[in-house]
């Protein structure tokens, strides 16, 4: 408890964000190299015709339902290939902050206190 406790005041501390590191490599840790899947697609609008049918004028138009669908589904597609990297790299990240922390602790435990 007393963990959270402290974890929790360091990370409201106002100095906790220009924190260094210990770990010169980490100065630069890799950005994910996940492809972002773009914009998310629209229908287009065609612009509508007037038709004239016996004094009566009837607006009618068509959308290209077929290929918006096309572009929703590889759009879904793009998206899921996204997420699933990201999340690889989240659990990356994680593992290497576990075994970091793993080495702390190890070090605390035998009194070889860093």
């Amino acid at each position: 408890m007393k963990r959270i406790v402290l974890l929790a005041l360091m990370l409201a501390a106002p100095g906790a964000a220009s924190a260094g590191t210990n770990f010169p490599a980490l100065r630069d840790y890799p950005a994910p190299d996940c492809v972002r899947p773009g914009d998310k697609p629209v229908m287009a609008q065609d612009a509508p015709k007037v038709v004239d049918a016996g004094g009566v004028s009837f607006k009618t138009g068509t959308r290209d339902v077929r290929t918006y669908n096309e572009q929703i589904a590889a759009y879904n597609v793009a998206l899921a290939a996204y997420t699933r990297c990201l999340n690889a790299y989240v659990d990356n990240a994680q593992a290497d902050m576990n075994a970091i922390r793993d080495k702390v602790n190890q070090a605390v435990t035998t009194s070889q206190a860093p």
